[in-house]
């Protein structure tokens, strides 16, 4: 039996589980990380950004976990971290398709994030990552229970966690973390005065508390089919069959979060070293697209999709799905948004509170910056009112974060199936998203792609109205130029680095974020 009162208890040990429990337990809190699955596991979410780059290291040099900064960066990763699976990423891509038709050259969107490989972004293999971050967590003193089956109990006495765990931690003479057999089965009975939801979308704090969801007010009605395949052919090779030139791409293009963007969703495309791809269709709900309830209900709309747009046939031409073992995965609606995150002794990161999309590669950055935010909020020596107004903060700020990203994410669908509008509206999330890259470091407390800045929120109203209306206007060219030339003006205050300049002609140079 396994019996023991932690100052936290973590339930859930994907990265932002695990990350936060290393940074309470190096300042000296006692934690349980708990979790029903066991490490090494399939997970999607890969995509990172400068935005989360920059947030893990301020973490990694607040907390004193040097493991963490080589992550940083793709170089100082592939030199340092030789065993965990990335790949590179320069930037965001984006190629517009038309069904049934031959590609058009000028549907090309290139927006660099980062200046040289040295400095780059990274493709999360989050099988590898989400066990080196739980395993950092355990050096760092962090008792960790996987393949726990258990139950979750609210008492007055504070939080009780019950159950059987099939893979304690035990130590061996030299003091090194040894797995135990997975055979050996424990019982498990854990007490705190305060648990952390790191679930995700089984948000098993919420369910245990009754917490309303508030998914009906989301805009965004997506879900996605995905898998990891190979081999795949490069965008650039099909290019090249096609005469496509890509000479004037500032980073190679499959170098990159790549975009597809059809006539009722997207695909996206991140590349790993080892030659696999993350692949998935995203498909909005509202496009009248067959009902998808099972594998062979996946498997068909995938082949249907790829079957209308040629340049998808000509990269998976021969390719496999080669993670996870049971083939192609499948979604319901993707969306949900709790109404409250985070109580007197309680609270959830932003990935258990809601999520919206894969879009915009949001999700990473937003969970470190809910890791940075309870941490500081945790290790505070405060009363207890003061830290559970602290937590109705988080869960405030957290919570119109995801409705931002809810509004950047739905234009984009409602902008189909014209490309030029597509790429426009997506100049409002690099808009937050590079001005945030300016200001990070010297604004800590700063929210989430500028949530919190009335006078963009405002501005976003305003552009939505006035995509509606190019979008219903029948001179398609013109109400595009129209719709362009008013959104440069509008995010003037936020745009420092070219976007929507027409010189530009889709291929953004200057949007590299500040090394």
């Amino acid at each position: 039996m396994s019996s023991k009162k932690y100052d936290v208890i973590i339930l859930g040990s994907g990265f932002g589980g695990s990350l936060l429990g290393a940074i309470l337990a190096k300042s000296g809190r006692s934690v349980a990380l708990v979790d029903n699955a066991q490490h090494p596991r399939f997970a999607i979410g890969e995509s990172s950004t400068p935005l989360a780059n920059q947030t893990l290291a301020q973490l990694a040099r607040q907390y004193e976990l040097p493991e963490l900064l080589p992550l940083t960066h793709y170089r100082s990763w592939k030199s340092t971290h030789t065993d965990l699976g990335c790949g590179l990423k320069r930037g965001f891509s984006y190629f517009g398709h038309q069904p049934h038709q031959a590609f058009k050259e000028e549907n090309q969107l290139l927006v660099i994030a980062n200046a040289a490989d040295e400095i780059a972004d990274t493709h999360w293999l989050r099988s590898d990552i989400d066990e080196f971050f739980c395993r950092l967590a355990e050096r760092q003193g962090v008792q960790s229970f996987e393949n726990a089956t258990y139950t979750l109990d609210q008492r007055a006495s504070g939080w009780q966690v019950t159950g059987t765990c099939a893979n304690i931690i035990n130590k061996d003479q030299e003091g090194e973390s040894q797995r135990a057999s997975l055979q050996q089965i424990a019982p498990v009975f854990l007490n705190s005065d305060f648990i952390i939801d790191a679930t995700g979308g089984n948000g098993v704090v919420l369910k245990s508390l009754g917490i309303p969801q508030q998914t009906a007010s989301l805009k965004t009605n997506s879900f996605a089919i995905f898998a990891h395949f190979a081999p795949l052919h490069l965008v650039a090779d099909v290019f090249d069959q096609l005469g496509v030139d890509t000479s004037h791409h500032p980073y190679p293009c499959d170098a990159a979060a790549v975009h597809h963007v059809l006539d009722s969703g997207w695909m996206w495309q991140l590349r790993f070293d080892d030659e696999t791809v993350s692949a998935g269709l995203v498909l909005d709900q509202r496009s009248n697209l067959p009902a998808a309830s099972s594998p062979i209900d996946a498997k068909r709309i995938w082949d249907e999709q790829l079957r209308r747009f040629s340049f998808l046939q000509k990269q998976f031409a021969g390719a496999l799905v080669v993670r996870p073992k049971d083939g192609l995965q499948m979604t319901r609606r993707m969306q949900r948004l709790a109404s409250t995150g985070a109580g007197k002794n309680w609270a959830a990161l932003p990935s258990t509170i809601g999520f919206i999309d894969p879009l915009h590669s949001t999700g990473i950055a937003h969970t470190l910056f809910g890791v940075r935010r309870l941490a500081v909020i945790l290790l505070n020596d405060e009363s207890q009112v003061k830290q559970t107004q602290r937590l109705h903060q988080y869960s405030m700020q957290t919570i119109e974060e995801l409705r931002l990203i809810d509004e950047l994410v739905e234009g984009c669908y409602a902008a189909l199936p014209n490309f030029r509008l597509w790429s426009a509206w997506c100049m409002l999330y690099f808009a937050a998203a590079t001005s945030m890259e300016q200001t990070l470091d010297s604004d800590d407390d700063s929210s989430f792609l500028n949530a919190n800045k009335h006078s963009f929120r405002r501005m976003l109203l305003q552009a939505r109205r006035e995509l509606q209306t190019a979008i219903e206007d029948r001179r398609t060219s013109l109400a595009c130029a129209a719709f362009e030339e008013r959104l440069r003006k509008w995010i003037d205050p936020w745009n420092r680095v070219g976007l929507l300049d027409p010189d530009n002609r889709g291929m953004y140079r200057t949007t590299a974020s500040p090394i």
